[in-house]
C-alpha cells in the first residue's frame, strides 16, 4: 500500500510566489497542497480547519509575525512539521526558529529539489533542516559533531532532550524503543564527557548546537 500524500498548507502573502509553490507541488505525488493563507491572523484557524501535515511559513505575514504562529501552531499540534520559507538570512533568526520548535528554514530563492529535500526530511522527522545558502554556523560547523562521533541518530535524540522530552515521549516521536532511547542516550554522555541532562543542556549552548 502507497503512502498517503503529506498535505501541505502555504502561509505567504505574495500570489507569485504561492503560484510557484503549487506549479512545484503539482505534479508530486508525495505532496498535496490543501491551499494557502495570506494573513497571519488566520493562520491558526487555517490549521484548525483543513489539519495539514506541514506548514510551509512565511516569517512576514500581515497582523502576525511568522515567530508567533509557529509558537501557536506547535502549541496546537507539536506533530504538525513547520518549515519556514522567507527571504531573511540571519543566524538569530534561525535560532530562533529552532528554539520555537520549527522543523526547516529555507529561503524563498531555494531550488525546488532543495525545498523537495527539505520536506521530504521533516516528513521522516530527521533533524532540523537547513536549506543551501542559510546563514547558519551551527551547520556549517557540523564537523564537530563528526570529530566527537555523533551520529545522526545521536543528534536527532540531543535535539529532542534539550527540548525536555522523556525517554518514552522520545522514543514515541522517533518511532524507536525506549530501550533503544536509553542506549543511545548513555552512549551520547559517554562520549561527550557528560553525566545528566543539566550537563547535555550547557553543553549545547557552551557549543551552539541545535539551540
Amino acid at each position: 500500500m502507497e503512502n498517503q500524500p503529506k498535505n501541505i498548507l502555504i502561509c505567504e502573502d505574495h500570489q507569485i510566489v504561492i503560484d510557484g509553490l503549487v506549479s512545484i507541488f503539482k505534479n508530486q505525488k508525495d505532496f498535496n497542497v490543501l491551499g494557502y493563507v495570506k494573513d497571519g491572523k488566520d493562520v491558526l484557524s487555517k490549521v484548525k480547519n483543513d489539519n495539514p501535515d506541514i506548514l510551509l511559513l512565511d516569517l512576514n505575514l500581515p497582523n502576525k509575525n511568522g515567530l508567533d504562529i509557529l509558537n501557536e501552531v506547535k502549541l496546537y499540534n507539536s506533530e504538525i512539521k513547520v518549515v519556514i520559507l522567507t527571504m531573511y538570512n540571519k543566524e538569530s533568526i534561525v535560532k530562533k526558529v529552532k528554539q520555537c520548535g520549527g522543523d526547516g528554514f529555507l529561503l524563498k530563492n531555494c531550488s525546488s529539489d532543495d525545498l523537495l529535500r527539505a520536506l521530504d526530511s521533516v516528513s521522516e522527522k530527521k533533524t532540523f533542516y537547513v536549506g543551501k545558502g542559510v546563514n547558519n554556523s551551527i551547520e556549517e560547523s557540523d564537523g564537530f559533531t563528526e570529530k566527537i562521533k555523533l551520529t545522526r541518530r545521536e543528534k536527532e535524540i540531543i535535539a529532542e532532550l534539550v527540548k525536555g522530552y522523556n525517554v518514552p515521549q522520545i522514543a514515541e516521536s522517533l518511532y524507536i524503543s525506549p530501550y533503544t532511547v536509553e542506549t543511545h542516550k548513555k552512549n551520547i554522555f559517554k562520549k561527550l564527557n557528560i553525566h545528566n541532562s543539566i550537563d547535555l543542556i550547557t553543553f549545547v549552548n557552551d557549543n551552539n548546537l541545535f539551540t
